[in-house]
């Protein structure tokens, strides 16, 4: 295998690249490799991709060198078991695919992967990940997202506006706008659309993607955006997106060593555990974002978690502590 992290990325490069562009019916060939590289800003010979596709072959993964009718290489599409559980354990877990997207995906692997234990792991599996329910959000509209992203075209998109009524209702408002879409992403724990309008190039604005109802790609090409996605605001309210206040740091709680498996299953990231001088004690350490998620089940915790590290938390929990005495 490559021994360095420049080489190593560049072999992730090259399966995503054959993934995506290669099967039995279509080949890459070397230059064609080579060029498709070059967008990823690797400018290497045919002897290296050569290199590189042996280095491959020696994990797991596999590419097929083809002579006849043409010469060329596609990703051989082989699966072990090990895989499918982490295939099937993504997608399950995943905010950002919807239903349509899970439906297509088990599908897919249906089609092309012969294992006995599929159907099982299917028909045995659900999503309890998300802490809410996934809100609906249509394939089409994900897929003419993707396509318009890609191919850098401007969009009109039927978005809604909530209209609260007399009563308690879902009524909703459609409207109609034009802009240029950026990227798909994932604010406050809400899948989004990043994008521009005609007048503001420059600024960044995002909604979420169940608000749009449909998506029409037009033929004009889409304004460029240079800036930080970070600072885009909600195109309804003009708030700053969440995620531009989010913080990651170590974190450092003691709880009581009954409680440790709570604790542990409450963290996406790894938690490292040790023995509090007091009895009967524990404290955990993790690398965690400091987001409106964290800072509420810190709350909800507040009678079995004494907050140790960073200071700057521990100490915005005193003072709310020291309010809800005295008031």
């Amino acid at each position: 295998m490559a021994d360095n992290p420049s080489a190593r990325t560049r072999l992730i490069s090259l399966i995503e690249i054959l993934t995506m562009y290669s099967d039995e019916m279509n080949l890459l060939t070397l230059d064609e490799i080579c060029e498709k590289l070059s967008e990823y800003g690797y400018e290497i010979s045919k002897r290296t991709v050569l290199s590189d596709i042996k280095a491959v072959n020696t994990t797991p993964i596999k590419i097929i060198s083809v002579n006849k009718p043409k010469k060329g290489y596609y990703l051989a599409k082989c699966f072990s078991q090990s895989a499918i559980n982490l295939i099937l354990e993504a997608v399950y877990s995943s905010d950002m695919l919807s239903e349509g997207d899970m439906e297509y995906i088990t599908n897919y692997l249906r089609r092309h992967i012969c294992l006995p234990t599929l159907d099982l792991i299917l028909d045995t599996s659900q999503n309890f990940y998300s802490a809410i329910p996934k809100k609906e959000v249509s394939s089409s509209v994900l897929s003419n997202l993707r396509i318009a992203i890609k191919e850098k075209k401007q969009v009109v998109l039927k978005i809604t506006r909530i209209v609260p009524g007399d009563r308690f209702s879902s009524a909703e408002k459609v409207e109609e706008i034009k802009v240029n879409p950026v990227k798909i992403a994932i604010y406050g724990g809400l899948l989004t659309l990043v994008f521009t309008l005609f007048d503001t190039p420059d600024k960044a604005e995002f909604i979420s993607i169940p608000r749009i109802k449909s998506v029409d790609i037009t033929n004009n090409s889409a304004a460029e955006f240079n800036g930080e996605l970070l600072s885009a605001t909600n195109f309804f309210n003009s708030m700053p997106s969440v995620a531009s206040h989010i913080d990651t740091k170590w974190l450092m709680i003691k709880f009581k060593t009954k409680d440790i498996e709570l604790i542990e299953n409450s963290f996406s990231s790894p938690v490292q555990f040790r023995k509090s001088r007091d009895e009967g004690y524990c404290v955990a350490k993790t690398y965690a974002v400091l987001d409106e998620r964290l800072l509420g089940w810190l709350f909800m915790m507040s009678d079995k978690v004494e907050i140790l590290k960073p200071d700057s938390l521990k100490e915005f929990f005193n003072e709310k502590k020291q309010i809800l005495l005295n008031s």
